[in-house]
């Protein structure tokens, strides 16, 4: 009875233990595998063959991190191309001359391209994450710029606008063509400023103008200056003898004054026919030290003039008649705006910048007004209460049949620097 006992026990016991195994085997299965799905991994599927309420248990989870890394993978996926398409897009953006900005429903700035902040005259971190009417410091130009934009996206409420506005950065004044339009991105609003920086076009478009108004000013007025002229001299010949001294002098003096008269609008439009011919481009090699050193050699004798020129200057593609007029023009005005110095100073420097040589004027005058310095290069932009108004326009023009340019700007304290950039040789053979 012992024995059997005992064997009736250790069965149980033995049967009891199978049982609770195959019971308690999915469950432990589950356990693991909801610490591995909490782990974010979702590889480990449970494996059952068994019909009851474990067996379902199993196979809906087996269903459910099966959904789960189909759908961590799918997200991935789009990630990685959400990734992509935003790579892509920088690029683009980086890429373009166009400024872009993009802005939320407040206006507050997501983003802004290189170009943009480049004609804005600020980086991106200073602009980015920040409202639009905050850009800026107060009173410059760049607040006033934004303050503005702010205004016409509220006066718009969502259509599209565009307006043409100067900004005032430290590089210049320039005229930018300003675009606002609302983005399709779901419920809420958001916005695109789109930049174009029109100074050169609207450079072009004035001097396109004046040049077609100095051409018909020289056709229409030059003809006649020569008959009155000669009328004038006829009569002074003619009636001088036949007139008393009182009408005598009358005569002379008027007729003398219809002579000047008509040399000083000879002058003006022989001016302006210059600036409406194009130059005609002599272009060689040239050493612009030597060029400098024989210019500046006709002023030494009369003229506080010095030079600073660089050494191994290669050498520039130019016209030497057409540069000798340039540098002529530019130590003139210079001498015309020391005028009233106590210390007149002119410096002729050259430099090089990258694959341009870059010849400077500078002198100690009062510089130029800030108003004027934008509009320098325009037809009657001048200074000096004698002449036509068209010396640096003229000068302009002769830079830029050279490949070049022409910079100018205020030194401080006092003093102005007229800056020509030429190309050199090698530059434009290429």
């Amino acid at each position: 009875l012992t024995i059997a006992l005992a064997l009736s026990l250790f069965s149980a016991l033995s049967l009891a233990y199978i049982l609770s195994e195959r019971l308690a085997a999915p469950l432990r299965v589950l356990a693991r595998g909801t610490r591995a799905v909490a782990r974010g991994d979702y590889s480990q599927v449970s494996q059952t063959h068994s019909r009851d309420e474990l067996g379902m248990l199993t196979q809906s989870f087996n269903r459910m991190t099966q959904q789960l890394s189909e759908a961590r993978t799918l997200a991935q996926d789009n990630q990685d191309k959400l990734q992509e398409a935003k790579v892509y897009l920088e690029s683009i953006l980086s890429s373009v001359d166009t400024g872009v900005v993009t802005l939320d429903s407040d206006l507050q700035v997501r983003l802004v391209n290189p170009a943009a902040a480049t004609l804005l005259g600020s980086s991106r971190e200073a602009l980015e994450g920040r409202a639009l009417s905050a850009w800026g410091d107060p009173d410059t130009g760049l607040r006033q710029f934004a303050v503005a934009m702010t205004d016409q996206f509220g006066e718009a409420a969502g259509q599209p606008w565009q307006m043409e506005v100067e900004l005032a950065t430290t590089a210049g004044i320039h005229t930018l063509l300003a675009r606002g339009t609302r983005l399709h991105a779901g419920e809420s609003a958001h916005y695109a400023l789109v930049l174009d920086d029109i100074s050169k076009l609207i450079q072009a478009q004035r001097d396109a103008a004046w040049g077609e108004v100095a051409r018909r000013l020289a056709h229409e007025i030059k003809n006649p200056l020569t008959p009155i002229q000669l009328s004038a001299e006829r009569l002074q010949m003619k009636l001088a003898d036949q007139l008393d001294d009182r009408t005598r002098q009358l005569l002379v003096r008027a007729t003398g004054t219809i002579i000047d008269q008509v040399a000083a609008m000879k002058s003006l439009v022989n001016a302006f026919a210059e600036y409406a011919r194009t130059p005609s481009l002599q272009a060689q090699s040239m050493d612009i030290n030597a060029f400098v050193r024989d210019v500046v050699a006709l002023y030494e004798h009369h003229s506080p003039l010095a030079t600073d020129l660089a050494a191994d200057l290669p050498a520039v593609s130019g016209d030497p008649v057409l540069l000798r007029q340039v540098l002529v023009n530019l130590i003139k005005n210079a001498e015309e705006s020391l005028a009233d110095s106590p210390a007149p100073s002119i410096m002729v420097k050259t430099r090089r910048a990258g694959d341009m040589a870059r010849l400077c004027v500078e002198d100690n005058g009062p510089g130029f007004p800030e108003s004027l310095l934008n509009r320098l290069f325009e037809p009657y932009a001048s200074t000096k209460p004698k002449g036509t108004g068209l010396g640096l326009a003229i000068v302009k023009k002769i830079v830029e049949e050279h490949h070049g340019s022409i910079e100018v700007r205020n030194l401080t304290p006092h003093g102005a620097q007229v800056c020509v950039s030429l190309p050199f040789m090698e530059k434009e053979n290429e």
